[in-house]
């Protein structure tokens, strides 16, 4: 570099690769963002817990995990059941229910039901304007 040429200037778009045109779009992003980031911390928490806390006692005086594969799997056909009969804000209440039930290690089972929270936020959001 020249003293005749000058430094660029640092801007902060420069690690921005695009940018939504609509504002649906990106607060979809921003909403699925915020999902995963929370999701993300509520796991590192329960799993930071001792294994005495994070077990329950069913009622056969059997350990269980906190997580039941079985249950968020009914929690998500119920989600979709409600989606398609209109009832949105059932739906939500029941996909969160399975994001809480599913095993984390069920990484892509976690992504569809997150992208399926932020879908259905997004309809019910749109129905109450």
């Amino acid at each position: 570099m020249s003293s005749g040429e000058e430094k660029p200037l640092w801007n902060m778009f420069d690690d921005v690769k695009t940018i939504s045109t609509s504002p649906e779009v990106l607060m979809a992003e921003i909403n699925s963002a915020i999902t995963s980031l929370e999701y993300t911390r509520s796991t590192a928490f329960l799993q930071s817990r001792s294994a005495s806390v994070s077990k329950n006692i069913n009622s056969n005086g059997k350990l269980t995990s906190q997580y039941d594969a079985r249950m968020a799997d009914e929690a998500y056909k119920e989600g979709l059941a409600s989606m398609a009969a209109g009832k949105l804000d059932e739906a939500v209440n029941s996909l969160n229910v399975a994001l809480s039930k599913c095993p984390p290690d069920k990484t892509s089972a976690v992504a569809k039901i997150q992208s399926l929270i932020s879908l259905t936020s997004q309809q019910l959001h749109k129905s109450s304007n």
